[in-house]
Order: structure tokens, then sequence, then C-alpha cells
């Protein structure tokens, strides 16, 4: 079976889609999530935020293929998901 293919739209809803499949496989940095191709990762997370996800963010210093370093990156982990126990 093939790996399920996550589209590249640049629609808002297929990019905060494509950032809760991958946080929901682990901690994500801002740059995991430019390469999806989500360039305003912090206006995403702040939308599922206030969807109702718990997502914590932490600042990292990541190191790129080059060799620079970028102080106070975020690292975003999905703490929990909004439940639908009050849905009807």
């Amino acid at each position: 079976m093939k790996p399920r293919r996550i589209p590249h739209h640049s629609a808002t809803e297929a990019q905060r889609q494509r950032i809760l499949i991958a946080l929901r496989a682990g901690p994500k940095t801002s740059m995991d999530l430019r390469k999806l191709g989500i360039y305003q990762h912090s206006v995403r997370v702040f939308e599922l935020r206030k969807a109702g996800y718990s997502i914590k963010t932490d600042r990292v210093t990541l190191t790129d293929h080059d060799g620079f370093q970028h102080r106070g990156c975020a690292m975003y982990e999905l703490e929990s998901e909004p439940s639908d126990k009050g849905a009807k």
C-alpha cells in the first residue's frame, strides 16, 4: 500500500490539515513545516488553538543544511485535540 500523500495546497484549511497530520506523528519545527509548504505556520497554529487544539510551543536553535544556526525557531507539539463530547 502506498503511503498517503499530503496535497501541497496553499488553501488555509489544507495547511491546517497538513500541520495536524505532521504533529500527530510527533513534534515539528518551523523548518519542518516550511518543508511541507506552510510558511505562515504561526498563524495556522493560532487558528488551530482557537479551534480547541492544545499545541505547545518551545523556542529552539536549529542548524540548517548549510551549517547556519537559527535561534528562536518554534518547536510545536500537539498536546491534545478538541473533544466532540458536547456535540450532538
